[in-house]
C-alpha cells in the first residue's frame, strides 16, 4: 500500500444491529471487518491445496460458467476484454492452476477472471459453504439483491467503478486489496462515456502499478504500450482523490470482508496467488 493511502477503519465484530445503525448514520466510509465470517464453511473447504475441490464436486467440472477474459492487468475497459463461456473444470485447470501447457510465454497469456458470477444461485451445496449473513437485511429496505463468486488468477484487476448498491465483500482463499474513493471523487477519475460503463473509471492500472511505475526500474514491461503522460496524469489524480475524506485502502486476507458503501468508488486487485471471493449487494 502507498505511504499516502490510509487503511480503512478496522473493526473485528460487528452485530447485525450495529450495522444498522452505521448505516443510518450520517455519513457512512468503507470499513475493514476481519471476524464477519469467522463461522463460515468455506473457510476450510475451499482449498486451493486440493484443487478446489470442494467447488468442482459441488457445481460440476462439466458446468458452463462466464469468463471475463483479457490483457494481464487491464480491467473491461480495455479493447481486448471479452466475455466466453467454457467447463468450470477447464476454466480452474488452465487459468488458476495453470495445468494446461501452452506454447506462449505465462506473461503474455491473457487473464481469465470469474467475475460476479450467480454461482451460489445453481448450487445449495456450495451455497452451504458461504452462508447468508443477517447483516445482508440490515439496509434501509432490509433488501438483499445480489449474491456473486468471484476466482481470479493472482493479481486480477477490477478497475474504479461505483454500484447503486451496500456491497459487503468476503475474502474466502487468498487476498485481495481494494482501493475506496468517495462519491465526489469522480471529478479525480475520468468516467466512461460510455452508456454501458458511465459507472467505471477510465484510470487503465491497478492503483498499486501506477504508483510502481514512477520507479522505472520497477516498471512491467507492458506499460511500455501506455504514454508516459497517460502515467503522470493517472498519478496526479489518485493523488487528489486520496486526499479526499474517508479515502482508503483495504488489503483483505481470507477471512476478512470489506464494506463499501452505496456510491462509493472501489477497486480491486488480486494478491500474489489465486484468490476466491463471495460478494453481496443489498439496501
Amino acid at each position: 500500500m502507498s505511504s499516502f493511502i490510509r487503511p480503512a477503519r478496522s473493526i473485528t465484530s460487528l452485530s447485525p444491529k450495529e450495522l444498522h445503525k452505521y448505516l443510518k448514520g450520517p455519513k457512512t466510509h468503507p470499513l475493514h471487518l476481519t471476524g464477519l465470517i469467522s463461522s463460515w464453511p468455506a473457510l476450510e473447504k475451499w482449498k486451493l491445496s486440493d484443487g478446489l475441490k470442494e467447488m468442482r464436486d459441488s457445481l460440476g467440472a462439466e458446468k458452463v460458467v462466464e469468463i471475463e477474459l483479457g490483457k494481464q492487468g487491464r480491467g473491461y475497459l480495455h479493447s481486448d476484454w471479452q466475455r466466453v463461456n467454457m467447463g468450470f473444470g477447464i476454466f480452474l485447470d488452465a487459468f488458476i492452476f495453470n495445468l494446461i501447457p501452452s506454447s506462449m510465454p505465462k506473461s503474455e497469456l491473457p487473464s481469465a477472471y470469474l467475475a460476479q458470477s450467480d454461482l451460489l444461485d445453481n448450487s445449495p451445496k456450495l451455497a452451504e459453504g458461504v452462508p447468508p449473513l443477517p447483516h445482508f437485511y440490515e439496509g434501509a429496505e432490509k433488501s438483499l439483491y445480489r449474491r456473486t463468486v468471484w476466482i481470479g488468477p493472482e493479481k486480477s484487476f477490477t478497475p474504479f467503478h461505483k454500484d447503486p448498491y451496500i456491497g459487503i465483500y468476503s475474502q474466502i482463499v487468498g487476498s485481495k486489496t481494494f482501493h475506496a474513493l468517495p462519491p465526489e471523487a469522480a471529478q479525480h477519475l475520468s468516467p466512461s462515456n460510455l452508456a454501458r460503463h458511465t459507472n467505471t473509471s477510465q484510470i487503465p492500472l491497478p492503483v498499486s502499478r501506477i504508483f510502481q511505475s514512477s520507479e522505472p526500474s520497477l516498471a512491467p514491461d507492458d506499460l511500455a504500450v501506455l504514454p508516459k503522460d497517460v502515467l503522470d496524469i493517472c498519478r496526479s489524480q489518485l493523488e487528489k482523490a486520496f486526499k479526499m475524506k474517508g479515502a482508503c485502502a483495504v488489503e483483505l486476507k481470507a477471512g476478512e470482508s470489506v464494506l463499501v458503501p452505496e456510491g462509493w468508488w472501489h477497486a480491486a486487485e488480486g494478491g500474489d496467488g489465486p484468490g476466491v471471493g463471495v460478494g453481496a449487494w443489498f439496501r
